[in-house]
Parts: structure tokens; C-alpha cells; sequence
């Protein structure tokens, strides 16, 4: 095979299948793992890719005669990672052990580690070429980033994997053929061999993979209870994580169906047509729905239309088809949700005529159907599961901002009302502070907002019910009334109009407080605080949550805790950054006669590498973010973003191959452009075309930033080529590699204390920094022009 193509197609599938790999693995640990520990395993086997490439800066003059032996070391330790990490979980480790942490950042970095040594190998024995391979580069990840949505939505999570390693072992038989060794054509032969073997073998391939033993996952505390027998009853795999239907037979021998998504987030199938023959069963049931007790109180003019988002086993759906609405929509952003409860309960999913239950995701459903629905309900619909951009980010976040509340306010007629069933206290508290400060902005007092507002609970799930207008004295008194006799005036309590009630006394030297309703809310409603002190006064964060800063579910004052592991990792990155720099990179060594120079010229470059590197990921994850809201589906959607961004990338990249001089020049006129072009893009593209525009064409829009963004990293490492040695190029990978680590971390960190536009501030001021330390080696005399 000619080398220049073996080249191209190693680096193709190279990152192609890192990406699959990586997108699997987020998947697995979303499955096994608490959501903060899989931030930190992603991050470290990210880290990898760096460790990888420096690795083999060190050590190339080891590694060079014996290339065609490492080329099969990626499939060899992704193979020997991923299998170990199935026996981890067949046995039982779970994350809260003491060192199944390390063990699992371990085995996920290795893989990583040895694709970097290969990736790093070919740039370097391929300098004239670099511009045309990064490119490739970006394009093969793009393409991975686009196949791993079908291959999980169409084969299970270890088959996926299986698919991963055949293309690495593809890269071996590549490179095995490119190679003068003798044994070339025995290991292009064992290397195809296996991958027929792979392809054949899907069946044997389909391996169950058993929840950890984590308290947080509802599944695993179910099916552990001595006095339940539990039965999986299906489980699929797909580009949003593990679905898993599961069957308890109690003690009574009564029966029940639960369906978990990657584990967590349990919720019992109900059936409808089962309760409409058994009306004891249908109040038992009903009750465990706190929000029915509101919507019994609704006109029946008023129930043409509900919509439910995030309808779980059916419950909601069963509640609003007995309560009386005619016309029901429910949108649930997980698919293979919806096939299983299709599948296993057709009678509350597909069988009813005015029943229609859709994939979408919620909020975006929402922004498309203004002023229809009567109600919106939105039930507990919490995946405990990390998507996006961020690996923080949970899917539900989005659900819960004061831009969505304002949506939601949108999606209802005149006299329409949310219900909003919680799972505490906290959480009425900070979804109040949303509506509170929405109300404020659009310039409605406290005292009339809360006319628009009760809540009740039954001491388990607060119901905050908000209407589009403001309530009726006399219904509310009604409400109020019966809400006492059937006890749930529990936990947090309040209505509007009634005057408070309470005991304050003092028994045996201790003050003894008692109020009918929660005094904080009552004394706002009153005018007696501003609307703030609802935040101000708390000892956790309730402030309000933005789409800037999404982050609902974070009730820490600062960084949260589950950010501290990360975060060590970003500051220790910094920190060897900012080490070798001041110590002139003495670990990188050169030619004596021209070591003074070239360590000059090295330190800035190396400076630059990491400039590009950090700000790539602080835009790319803003430009996400913005993007977010038009996505109908979180993961289908945002691996067509990636994959567009990427190729605009590689675009880019593909570009500056037809340069041939004034190089730092041009470095810094497309840092310039990068500036401009993302201003542009932000400021005045987005919001004339964002309203109107499918998720097709704001992902065409994204290929205008995305391409200039391309540009300065290739034409850096074409600078570099200049270099007398071999491992510059090597390090400046690695070098950018680490950098965009630290980097996705301390986006996450910076958005939540701030928000992601200041994320993208800091971005645009490295892309400035960068124009600045480019212009400084076009003046200097370390460089040729």
C-alpha cells in the first residue's frame, strides 16, 4: 500500500474510532457510575490522548523500529480495557470502593494513551503533510462522531466497542502492509481475520451488562431488596444510555413493572385500561400522583389539552386521561423509552386515540406549540444523566430555567396552568425563585405573581401549581380547605389569599414555632421581604437558574463538590504548563548548534499550542450551549452539531496545505477572523435566523465559525516543521491535547460561577492573547517568515 494513502486512512479511522470509544465509554460509566464520576474518567482518558503523544516525543528513537508492533497496541488495550471493565462490573465493584476509582481512570486511559503514540508517529513522519492530515484528522472524528449515534442506536454498547476495536485493527493491518517487515502480511492477515470474526460473532457479542452496586441507582437498591423477586424483562441500549424494563413480584404477590434509564430514575409502568376495571386500584394508584389532587379542580372547559413532558411508566399520562382531558400529548426524550413502553403497555402508549405520545425533547416541543395546552405537566423528569457538551450537564437541566419557565408560560391558553411535582423542599424553593424573578423582569410585583401560585405536598413530592393568570379567591379557598383534610399541607404549604396561621410559644425554655404555611413565601407574598431574600437567606444555592447557567440541580454556593477532582486536574495542567514554561522546556531537547534558538521559538510556540487548545473547547462549548435549545433530540442532535463543527474544522485545516509562506503572518490574521467570525455569528447571525431556522441549518450556520477556528493549529504545526528535531510536533499535539483537558473543565467550572458567556469571553481573550504572541514571533529573528 502507498504510504501517503496508508497515512491518510490510519489517521481516518485512528480518530474515528476514538471518538466512537470515547462516546461509549460515556455511555457504560453513565450506566455504572454516578453522573460526577463520569466527568472524571472521561476527562483523565481524554488526558491520555496528551500523555500519548508526549510519551512518544520522549521515546520515539524506542518506538520508530518497532512501529508495526505498536500500531496494534490501541486495539490490543482498548480490547484488554473494556474487557476488564465488563469483569469489574460482573463482579460487583462499585465506584464507592476505594480503589475502583483509580482502577477505572486507569483501564479507560490506557487505550487512549497508545492511540496517541500511533497518532503522534504519523504526524511526525509525515512533516510535509501535516496540514492534510489534521485535517483528516477532524474529518474522521467527525465522522465518528456521526456513526456512533446510529451504531448505538442500532447494535448493544459492546458490539459498539467491537466495532471500534476492527477499525483499530484495521489501522494495524494498514500500517502492517505500509511496513518493510517480514511478518507484515501474517499480521494484516490475523488483523482481518479477527474483524471477520468480530462481524460474525454480533450474537456472542450481545453481553449483559449488570448495574454497580451504587446506592444512587434506584435499579440496583430495588433489585437488591431481600424481599422482592425482580426479573429483567428487556433492556436496550441506545445513543441516550442503557433502558432496562424490570419486573417486581412483592410479597403479596402482587406484580409491577419499573422501567430505569442507565439505572437511575425509576418509574412504574401503569396501565390504563387495568385501572378503568378496577376503580380500588385506580384511587390506590392515583394517590401516589400528588398532582391529581390540583387537577381535580379544573373547569372542564378547561381540559381540552394537557401535555406532559417526561410521561415515565404512564402515571401522568393515566391521571390527566382520568382526570378528564380530552386531548393528551406526552413527549419523552428517550426512544428506546418509548418503544419498550409500546411494546409492554400499548394500553396507556399507543392503543388511545387521543393519546399521543412522541420523542422530542420537551422544552423544544414546547417552544414549537404556543397557546395551546390547557395543562403542562412535568412529573419528576429526572434522567440522573450526564449529556451534551459537558459531561455535567444533565439532560434535565434545560427543563427547569427561567427561559423555560417563560416557554412554558407560552405553551398555555389564557387560563392554562403548570404543575410542576418535585422532589423537595429545595426544589420548590429554587423553581420559585425562577418564577419570582421572570415575574419581576416582565415588571409583576411579588405580591400579584403569588396570586398565580399554590403549592401542597404530601410530605414526600411538593406540588408547585402556577397559573398563566391569577387564581379565584373562592376556588382557592376550596382547594385550601380540602388540602387540609386530606393532609397535604405537609413540608412546604402555601396559598394565595388566606391569611396565615401560626403559634409561637415557649415550653420549658424552649421557642417553639409552628405556621400553617411556609412563613419565608407567605412574608414575600406579603410585601414583608423583596422576592430575593427567597435565595439571599438560604444556607444552599436557590438563586435563580438561566439557560447561560443551567445547572438546576447544583444547590452549592460556589464549585460544587463533585467538580473538586476535576477541577485539581485543570489547575494541576495549568501549573505544568506554566512550570516548563518558566524553566524554558528544558525537558524537550535540541541540536546544540542550534538549541538557544530553537528552545526561543519552541517556548512560544508551545505557548500558542495551548492558547489554541483551550480556546477551541471554551467556543465550541459556548456555540453548543447557544445551540442547544433548537435540538429535538440531546444526543442525535448534538453529534450532527460535532460532526458539523468538525468538518468545518477540517475545512479549514484542508486550507491552509495551499500555504506556502508569511506563515505566523497568516496565523494571525485567521486568529483575528476566528474573533470576528464568532462575534458575528453570536451577536447578529443567531438571532435573525435562530427563531426561523430547523436544527439543519443551525448546523450549516456553525460550519461559518467553525471553519475559521480550523485554521491556526495546522498552520502552527507547519511552523514547527521548521525544527531541526523530531519530537516537536509531537509535543505540540500533546501540548494541545492536555490543554483542551483543562480546558472542557474549566468551562464547566466557569459556567456555573458565571455563566457560558463569560466561557466565551475567556475563549475570544485566548484567540487575543494568541494574535499577540503570534505577532511577537513574526517581529522576532526565531522564525523564518
Amino acid at each position: 500500500m502507498k504510504r501517503p494513502v496508508a497515512n491518510i486512512l490510519t489517521i481516518f479511522l485512528l480518530t474515528a474510532a476514538t471518538i466512537i470509544f470515547e462516546i461509549s465509554l460515556s455511555r457504560l460509566f453513565s450506566y455504572l457510575l454516578s453522573f460526577h464520576f463520569v466527568l472524571i474518567i472521561i476527562a483523565f482518558s481524554i488526558l491520555g490522548l496528551g500523555i500519548g503523544q508526549i510519551s512518544y516525543a520522549k521515546f520515539y528513537k524506542r518506538m520508530d523500529n518497532t512501529l508495526v508492533f505498536w500500531a496494534a497496541m490501541p486495539a490490543v488495550s482498548m480490547f484488554l480495557s473494556f474487557f476488564l471493565l465488563l469483569v469489574l462490573s460482573k463482579i460487583g465493584i462499585s465506584s464507592y470502593t476505594d480503589f475502583a476509582l483509580p482502577v477505572f481512570i486507569i483501564l479507560s486511559m490506557v487505550p487512549f494513551i497508545a492511540i496517541g503514540i500511533v497518532y503522534a508517529f504519523i504526524f511526525e513522519a509525515n512533516k510535509r503533510y501535516v496540514s492534510t492530515l489534521y485535517a483528516i484528522d477532524l474529518i474522521g472524528a467527525a465522522g465518528g462522531a456521526l456513526a456512533s449515534v446510529f451504531l448505538l442506536n442500532s447494535f448493544s454498547l459492546v458490539y459498539v466497542v467491537a466495532i471500534a476495536i476492527g477499525l483499530l485493527l484495521l489501522v494495524w493491518a494498514i500500517r502492517a502492509l505500509a511496513s518493510k517487515n517480514r511478518y507484515s502480511r501474517a499480521f494484516a492477515l490475523l488483523s482481518l481475520t479477527i474483524i471477520f470474526l468480530l462481524g460474525i460473532g454480533k450474537d456472542a457479542l450481545d453481553v449483559d451488562i449488570p448495574v454497580s452496586k451504587d446506592p444512587s441507582k434506584d435499579m440496583y437498591r430495588l433489585m437488591g431488596n431481600p424481599t422482592l423477586q425482580s426479573e429483567t424483562l428487556e433492556s436496550r441500549w441506545s445513543a441516550f444510555g442503557k433502558t432496562d424494563l424490570v419486573r417486581f413480584t412483592y410479597p403479596d404477590s402482587t406484580v409491577s413493572k419499573t422501567m430505569f434509564i442507565d439505572g437511575a430514575a425509576g418509574t412504574e409502568m401503569v396501565n390504563i385500561d387495568e385501572l378503568a376495571k378496577d376503580s380500588i386500584k385506580m384511587r390506590k394508584t392515583l394517590s401516589g400522583f400528588p398532582a391529581v389532587f390540583a387537577m381535580n379542580f379544573v373547569k372542564e372547559n378547561d381540559k381540552d389539552s394537557v401535555l406532559i413532558i417526561g410521561p415515565g411508566g404512564g402515571i401522568d399520562i393515566a391521571a390527566a386521561y382520568f382526570s378528564g382531558y380530552r386531548y393528551i400529548d406526552a413527549v419523552e426524550v428517550n426512544p428506546s423509552f418509548v418503544q419498550l413502553m409500546e411494546k409492554y403497555n400499548p394500553a396507556t402508549f399507543l392503543d388511545k386515540e387521543n393519546i399521543k405520545v412522541q420523542v422530542n425533547e420537551g422544552r423544544n416541543f414546547v417552544i414549537k406549540n404556543k397557546g395551546k395546552y390547557d395543562a403542562i405537566l412535568l412529573t419528576i423528569p429526572v434522567t440522573k444523566g450526564s449529556r451534551g457538551t459537558d459531561f455535567y450537564g444533565l439532560t434535565e437541566n434545560y427543563l427547569f430555567t427561567m427561559e423555560a419557565l417563560a416557554d412554558y408560560l407560552e405553551g398555555l391558553t389564557e387560563n392554562g396552568t403548570i404543575y410542576f411535582t418535585m422532589h423537595a423542599k429545595q426544589e420548590v424553593y429554587k423553581m420559585l425563585a425562577n418564577y419570582l424573578e421572570l415575574q419581576d423582569r416582565i415588571g409583576i410585583g411579588q405580591k400579584e405573581a403569588l396570586k398565580k401560585i399554590y403549592i401542597f405536598s404530601n410530605g414526600m413530592n411538593p406540588v408547585l401549581v402556577i397559573k398563566k393568570t391569577p387564581f379565584e379567591q373562592k376556588m382557592i379557598e376550596e382547594v385550601h380547605r380540602i388540602a387540609h383534610y386530606l393532609e397535604l399541607d405537609q413540608d412546604v404549604f402555601y396559598f394565595p389569599y388566606i391569611k396565615q396561621e401560626g403559634l409561637d410559644t415557649i415550653l420549658r425554655n424552649v421557642n417553639y414555632q409552628w405556621f400553617m404555611f411556609d412563613n419565608l413565601i407567605y412574608n414575600i407574598s406579603s410585601g414583608n421581604f423583596p422576592h430575593n431574600e427567597l435565595w439571599k437567606a438560604a444556607s444552599i444555592n436557590l438563586r435563580p437558574v438561566s439557560d447561560d447557567s443551567p445547572y438546576f440541580f447544583n444547590y452549592n454556593k460556589g464549585i460544587p463538590d463533585a467538580m473538586a477532582t476535576p477541577l485539581w486536574l485543570g489547575i494541576f495542567i495549568i501549573g505544568w504548563l506554566l512550570f516548563n514554561h518558566v524553566n524554558k522546556w528544558r525537558s524537550v531537547s535540541f541540536y546544540e548548534d542550534t538549541a538557544i534558538t530553537a528552545r526561543k521559538k519552541f517556548r512560544i510556540l508551545a505557548l500558542m499550542a495551548f492558547l489554541l487548545g483551550f480556546s477551541y473547547i471554551l467556543i465550541q462549548g459556548y456555540l453548543f450551549q447557544v445551540l442547544n435549545l433548537k435540538l429535538s433530540s440531546p444526543s442525535q442532535s448534538f453529534s450532527l452539531l460535532l460532526f458539523t463543527f468538525l468538518l468545518g474544522n477540517g475545512m479549514g485545516s484542508l486550507m491552509t496545505g495551499a500555504f506556502k509562506k508569511n506563515l505566523s503572518k497568516k496565523l494571525t490574521v485567521y486568529a483575528t477572523l476566528i474573533i470576528l467570525a464568532c462575534l458575528l455569528t453570536v451577536y447578529v447571525l443567531l438571532p435573525i435566523w435562530y427563531e426561523r431556522l430547523s436544527e439543519f441549518w443551525i448546523a450549516i450556520v456553525l460550519l461559518f465559525p467553525s471553519f475559521f477556528i480550523g485554521v491556526p493549529f495546522p498552520l502552527l504545526l507547519r511552523i514547527a516543521t521548521s525544527f531541526k528535531e523530531k519530537q516537536i510536533i509531537s509535543h505540540l499535539l500533546g501540548i494541545s491535547s492536555v490543554a483542551s483537558v483543562a480546558a472542557s473543565i474549566f468551562a464547566i467550572v466557569i459556567s456555573i460561577l458565571y455563566g457560558y458567556r463569560f466561557v466565551f469571553l475567556i475563549g475570544l481573550l485566548g484567540y487575543a492573547v494568541l494574535i499577540v504572541v503570534a505577532f511577537r514571533l513574526k517581529k522576532s529573528k526565531i522564525v523564518q517568515p
